[in-house]
């Protein structure tokens, strides 16, 4: 990603001219500088982003609605997103991505079993908004920059949120400003069997006749564990695309009832 590219650039630009002017080439073991030193660079350079963003977001109101989402910030939650990835050493293999629209909104639903799942799903498909608990808008820096980027948060404690969630889904989707991403279980699954889905969470796809992406996640739950000890290796995998003349007859329960049923099959 260009942040990536952009820090790696400067590390290994920076280091190469203090090895060159030092006369430090001229010594085998000065070549530990830039071995330890880009690494370490890379994490120093991602906290300082980090840091700059909270500082920005202390001026985002998180509790103003946002009526057109921001490119930008976006871009800034893709391009963070993709870095917490790499530097929690987790590996991710996509499975019967190639056939997908990027072009095209849709649906994509998946099982629940780690905060990591949409982060995933978000560095392969970057033209997305996740719908997520309110919580995440309260996280420093991150639910500043994920308010103005359009990402619709759900308040538990109140019924009619769903109901405005939903609404504001549709609105995106009818308008193709991105894509929808949403945990049909409406919560993480703590000991990873599959929880029920709720039907209610099928209106978007029902209203607006978009196609339902269903995405198997594996080994997320992992990756907390597993940090910074050894990399973690995950799965993400488009198991079915349910299009709209499929479900055209069916009732939302219906539809909850045969994906949960997919889901339950493949997961075992």
């Amino acid at each position: 990603m260009i942040f990536s590219l952009i820090y790696l650039i400067l590390l290994v630009g920076g280091f190469g001219c203090l090895m060159y002017f030092a006369d430090l080439y001229t010594k085998w073991y000065f070549y530990f500088i830039p071995l330890v030193g880009i690494p370490v660079g890379y994490v120093i350079l991602f906290g300082l982003t980090l840091l700059f963003f909270v500082i920005v977001a202390k001026f985002i109101n998180i509790d103003k609605d946002v009526r057109k989402p921001s490119k930008i910030a976006r871009f800034i939650v893709n391009q963070m997103n993709h870095l917490t990835i790499v530097l929690s050493l987790t590996r991710v293999k996509y499975k019967n991505f190639n056939g997908f629209s990027k072009k095209q909104p849709c649906m994509i639903i998946y099982n629940h079993i780690s905060n990591f799942d949409p982060m995933l799903i978000m560095n392969k498909v970057h033209r997305l908004i996740c719908i997520t608990k309110y919580g995440n808008k309260k996280i420093p820096g991150v639910g500043g920059m994920i308010h103005k980027a359009g990402y619709i948060t759900i308040d538990r404690e109140h019924n009619d949120e769903g109901i405005k969630a939903i609404n504001k889904a549709i609105e995106y989707l009818e308008n193709g400003v991105a894509s929808i991403c949403v945990a049909p279980e409406g919560t993480r699954s703590k000991d990873l069997k599959l929880l029920p889905f709720h039907p209610g969470t099928f209106n978007i796809a029902k209203r607006t006749g978009v196609p339902i992406v269903c995405v198997l996640v594996k080994n997320t739950n992992m990756i907390h564990k597993n940090f910074p000890k050894k990399i973690t290796k995950c799965e993400c995998n488009i198991i079915y695309t349910m299009k709209s003349e499929e479900y055209a007859e069916l009732s939302t329960v219906e539809i909850a009832s045969r994906l949960h049923d997919l889901y339950a099959q493949y997961i075992g």
